[in-house]
């Protein structure tokens, strides 16, 4: 009798045909996990062929990885015992050859054939192309036009952020929204340091940035999942950052509150995650910035963490067990 494949198998092969991408495999993939086990009628499984197809997009990942960090220790190598003997023009061409190199392999990665490791494959030199665009830039600026910190930032993040927007646009991976996300934070920081003589100016404007994305998830403007984990983590960032200040703490604890309520109301664990990690920072600074050397707020939070344990408890021996 021919072997049968589950619905998880189905899906890479659904992936490797081209039928659907690699972000709706992962998704499809996330919503299974929250299903109770049924019963699945037996497919019965392809010859040969698919599963050497299989093995065959694990070696191409992995040889993928393997490869470029060679080459990335290598030009390491090279940089680091003939800096100082390049002039400015080779640094920032071999910046820009490295971003070159590493975008055009992406390309390459036959998607479509290798299914979630080539999508996972792609994202990860894409990633490095935008990483490697940003260094580009700012070299430029630092040794070709001799701008300011400020300005080298601002200028590096709004073209890292261009790139990695048309890479996502393009391969819609959770790697390729991080790059954007992350060139939109160096950008806004940049933006507001000239903006402000405020210290606080832009960690307030990665805040901001963060605020937004996480919003932006909601609606499905970008991508829940990673875009709801994305936002809560810059966010929850720009808020410690801004501890020192006499308003920050407040704000810090407003924000780590505020994603705790939407992870449990969303029933997001990864934005949950991010925001229990953020409350365990945050909350000993506010409390110690408001209530110094006070033994019954130090109670009070005890009592407080006790009580969502409880609630914890109650609410997991509440719900009904998967039917089997």
């Amino acid at each position: 009798m021919a072997p049968s494949l589950s619905v998880p198998e189905l899906v890479d092969r659904w992936v490797a045909a081209g039928i659907i991408t690699g972000e709706q495999a992962q998704r499809i993939n996330a919503d299974l996990a929250t299903v109770p086990a049924v019963a699945v009628p037996a497919v019965p499984a392809p010859a040969g062929p698919a599963v050497s197809r299989s093995g065959a997009s694990l070696v191409a990942e992995a040889l993928g990885y393997l490869g470029g960090v060679i080459v990335l220790v290598g030009v390491g190598l090279v940089l680091g015992l003939t800096w100082l003997n390049l002039t400015a023009e080779v640094r920032v061409g071999l910046a820009g050859a490295v971003a070159v190199a590493f975008g055009v392999a992406g390309w390459l990665i036959p998607v479509g054939r290798l299914g979630a490791s080539g999508a996972r494959l792609r994202g990860v030199l894409w990633l490095v192309t935008s990483v490697a665009v940003f260094a580009c830039i700012a070299l430029a600026g630092d040794q070709l036009m001799h701008l300011h910190d400020a300005r080298i930032a601002l200028q590096a993040g709004v073209g890292a952020a261009v790139v990695s927007a048309v890479l996502w646009w393009l391969h819609r991976h959770v790697l390729q929204q991080l790059a954007v996300v992350a060139s939109l934070l160096v950008t806004a920081a940049a933006a507001a340091g000239m903006a402000s003589d405020d210290f606080m100016a832009p960690s307030l404007a990665v805040w901001g940035v963060g605020v937004i994305w996480y919003l932006l998830s909601l609606p499905g403007i970008v991508p829940p999942r990673g875009g709801g984990v994305l936002g809560a983590l810059s966010a929850v960032g720009g808020g410690i950052s801004m501890l020192g200040d006499s308003w920050g703490p407040l704000l810090a604890l407003g924000t780590v509150v505020a994603l705790v309520v939407a992870g449990v109301l969303r029933r997001e664990l990864g934005v949950l995650g991010v925001a229990s990690i953020g409350t365990l920072i945050v909350l000993p600074i506010t409390t110690d910035h408001y209530f110094p050397g006070a033994l019954p707020a130090a109670l009070a939070l005890v009592l407080g963490g006790l009580a969502l344990v409880a609630v914890a408890v109650y609410t997991a021996r509440r719900r009904p067990a998967p039917r089997t």
